[in-house]
């Protein structure tokens, strides 16, 4: 298990260096969308800090979050509208509070992505969801799946799955990072991370 911590925090670490300084490009949209990818890193850095702390109900609860940042991030950049984008990136105040209540809900988003983001971010967001949602949904909502794991206890292999699960979201994350920054020079980053830390990450599918 130290073994997979440490390989993960590598990979995390890959990741920062890769986004350290990357700007935003080319306006308030992408930066919005940028500042959800760093949510989503921070998320997977608590797991992993809950899982080193064996606090696991914790920390498998963290999954659902960054997942949802991520979709965040990818709803922002190709299905929120301007005025949304707007709201979301205005100083946060009560009339901004009050408007962001207006937000579509989680379904609604991915919905829109399946509609406007390119085929293969809506592809993965959504086959995640469907291997993943009822757990997810189950440890942030105190359901079965902890209760019956806290009281029985948390096999390797799981708490092993859950980090794969969480380093696929970082490298899909990652791409989201190059993709917000358009700087073609990242061409090919994706592929090198995936070969590089393969036996660490889910089956995912290919990028340039």
């Amino acid at each position: 298990m130290d073994y997979f911590l440490d390989k993960s925090d590598e990979l995390h670490a890959e990741i920062l260096r890769l986004l350290d300084g990357v700007p935003a490009y080319p306006g308030v949209r992408h930066e919005v969308a940028l500042v959800a990818c760093g949510m989503a890193l921070e998320h997977a850095l608590s797991l992993r800090l809950l899982v080193r702390a064996q606090c696991y109900t914790s920390a498998l609860s963290m999954v659902r979050l960054q997942y949802e940042a991520l979709t965040r991030s990818v709803w922002l950049l190709y299905g929120a509208t301007d005025m949304q984008v707007e709201t979301l990136a205005s100083p946060l105040t009560l009339d901004a509070e009050h408007a962001a209540k207006k937000m579509p809900m989680f379904a609604a988003m991915l919905e829109q992505i399946g509609k406007t983001a390119p085929e293969q971010a809506s592809r993965m967001l959504l086959s995640f969801k469907q291997t993943n949602y009822h757990a997810m949904n189950s440890f942030v909502h105190s359901g079965i799946h902890p209760l019956r794991r806290h009281a029985e206890g948390y096999p390797v292999q799981l708490i092993q799955d859950v980090l794969r699960n969480s380093n696929g979201l970082n490298v899909m994350t990652l791409q989201m990072g190059l993709i917000l920054s358009g700087n073609p020079r990242f061409n090919g980053a994706i592929r090198a991370v995936q070969e590089g830390y393969q036996q660490i990450l889910p089956g995912l599918a290919p990028s340039n």
